[in-house]
């Protein structure tokens, strides 16, 4: 940088030196009507431009065409190598957006984005017409705000583009006037000097050398530090004047150490909050309810973009929900409400309910074709395979319930007719009454209303079966452990002794003398035969 500093001074020194074909060139674009011009500024930038030696062109007209003009005849001179220093004045209504600016004329009407660029000039344009000299060149900007600026724009300055090499200067047309007046068009004034003298709301910003000027080089040397330092002034005043999240952007890019770097930070972070404090501070003001809040949450689940629980608590999830809504519709996603998204967000939700309905309900009648065709081919309930192949199909169909009813009438008429079989069956075992009959019974019909039954005389007859078995064992052993009359009688003795009352103590076993045995055999836990078996001569002619 101080190699071109020193390339652009000895090549200014020649210019001065010897004699050229290069001009001072100041170019004036004010789109203010000529009158208006005077009354507002006391003061004639042509006339102090033409002082100090430049040739100034300033074109008259109605309109942008004349300034369009004037810019390409400019422009076509520097490259022709026609122009040794420059000044290039545009004031008036401008607007941009945020990337670039444009010079507009009395009289445009409202512009939008799309149709600026034919309406007016750009700054951008200007800068770069600016950065092609080779000499000193300053681009000096008043802009004013109007009523010009449409959609996606900005009134006022609103960002351009600075080319490296040029001085910029922006400020109102009085601070302007003072500018030109003064220390700009002063012999032997530095860009750097020219900074610190500059009127209170002129911001000079760009090429601020401490060693070359407008009107040449500077008498003072400005240390390095010092004019670093007045170049990131300028840089803050211009980023201060924008006030954009780009502007601030692009000093903390600049200067990651400077001194406004802190309040470039803070201010640059309040800015981008700012659609959000927007969009939160406009949901807050529909003050919905706990009730609206949960139509919310339904009206996006119905939208496919929510799958969690309708609460009415707008957390993480319906905030994401919201947002991804708002991106698909082609709004802002900030996750926040207006009063315009809710309502479009329930017209779209309406609406995609009735395409759920409308889809569902031609869902509903295909699957009832189906259902009907279906009951068609099993025979439309004329036998049991076809009715219960229906019923597996389709448990809840159109046709359940008669097939339920058809096969409880088939299930009742098999019932009545295993239960004819099953009481001619039983009538025959009754009649039979033994345990073979019995158990035939069962195994035909083991859960017929007779099968209780059954099993209750099959086992009276299977036990009556084991008593007489144990009587006949009993009545064996008596005859060799009780054979001998005086056994008998030492036998009815012990009876008599526990109280078993056997009768008369005389070697006879008459029925009574049965039952007393009968009662110590049951008192003893011993089998009841009424028979002297092996153990209960064994109990009876062990006692003391």
């Amino acid at each position: 940088m101080v190699q071109r500093k020193l390339f652009s001074a000895v090549l200014w020194l020649c210019v001065l030196a010897g004699p050229s074909l290069a001009a001072d060139l100041a170019l004036i674009l004010d789109t203010r009507a000529q009158g208006d011009r005077r009354s507002a500024v006391a003061f004639d930038p042509g006339a102090a431009l033409e002082q100090a030696g430049f040739e100034v062109v300033a074109p008259e007209g109605e309109g942008i065409a004349p300034l369009r003009a004037a810019a390409l005849d400019l422009e076509a001179r520097i490259t022709a190598g026609e122009v040794a220093r420059l000044v290039i004045l545009a004031a008036g209504e401008m607007a941009g957006d945020g990337q670039d600016s444009w010079l507009l004329p009395e009289g445009v009407g409202t512009v939008s984005r799309l149709r600026i660029g034919a309406a007016g000039l750009s700054v951008n344009a200007l800068s770069a017409i600016a950065g092609a000299v080779e000499g000193p060149a300053v681009l000096v900007l008043a802009p004013e705000e109007g009523e010009a600026a449409g959609a996606g724009l900005i009134p006022g300055l609103s960002g351009f583009s600075e080319v490296p090499g040029v001085t910029y200067a922006i400020g109102p047309r009085k601070g302007i006037a003072a500018l030109l007046g003064g220390p700009l068009l002063a012999p032997g004034t530095s860009f750097a000097g020219v900074a610190r003298a500059a009127p209170d709301g002129v911001i000079l910003s760009g090429n601020l050398s401490g060693e070359m000027g407008l009107m040449g080089p500077g008498p003072d040397m400005v240390p390095e530090a010092q004019l670093a330092e007045a170049r990131e002034d300028g840089f803050w005043q211009a980023v201060e004047t924008l006030d954009t999240v780009a502007a601030y952007d692009a000093y903390i890019a600049a200067y990651p150490e400077g001194r406004y770097l802190g309040e470039a930070q803070e201010r640059r972070d309040w800015l981008r909050d700012a659609p959000e404090r927007e969009a939160r501070a406009a949901e807050e003001a529909l003050d919905l309810t706990r009730a609206d809040r949960r139509d919310v949450q339904r009206w996006l689940a119905v939208l496919g973009f929510y799958e969690r629980g309708i609460d009415g608590i707008f957390g993480r999830g319906t905030r994401g929900a919201i947002a991804d809504w708002q991106e698909q519709a082609g709004v802002a996603p900030t996750g926040y409400l207006d009063r315009n998204d809710l309502a479009r967000l329930r017209a779209d939700a309406t609406a995609r309910q009735r395409e759920i309905e409308e889809e569902e309900r031609r869902q509903q009648m295909q699957e009832e074709r189906r259902d009907r065709a279906y009951w068609r081919d099993t025979g439309r309930g004329e036998d049991e395979a076809g009715l219960r192949a229906y019923l597996d199909r389709y448990p809840e169909g159109l046709f359940a319930e008669t097939a339920r009813a058809r096969l409880d009438e088939i299930e009742e008429a098999r019932r009545d007719e295993a239960d004819r079989a099953a009481r001619a069956d039983w009538q025959a075992a009754r009649e039979a009454n033994t345990a073979e009959a019995y158990a035939a019974f069962l195994r035909d019909h083991p859960e017929s209303r007779f099968a209780e039954e059954a099993r209750a005389r099959l086992d009276e007859i299977e036990q009556g079966r084991a008593e007489n078995e144990a009587i006949a064992q009993a009545r064996e052993e008596e005859k060799i452990y009780a054979g001998a009359e005086v056994v008998r009688i030492l036998i009815e003795r012990r009876l008599a002794q526990v109280g078993a009352e056997p009768g008369p103590v005389d070697g006879r076993f008459t029925e009574e003398t049965r039952a007393a045995i009968r009662r110590f055999q049951r008192h003893r836990g011993l089998p009841v035969t009424g028979h002297v078996s092996q153990a209960t001569a064994a109990a009876l002619m062990g006692m003391r």
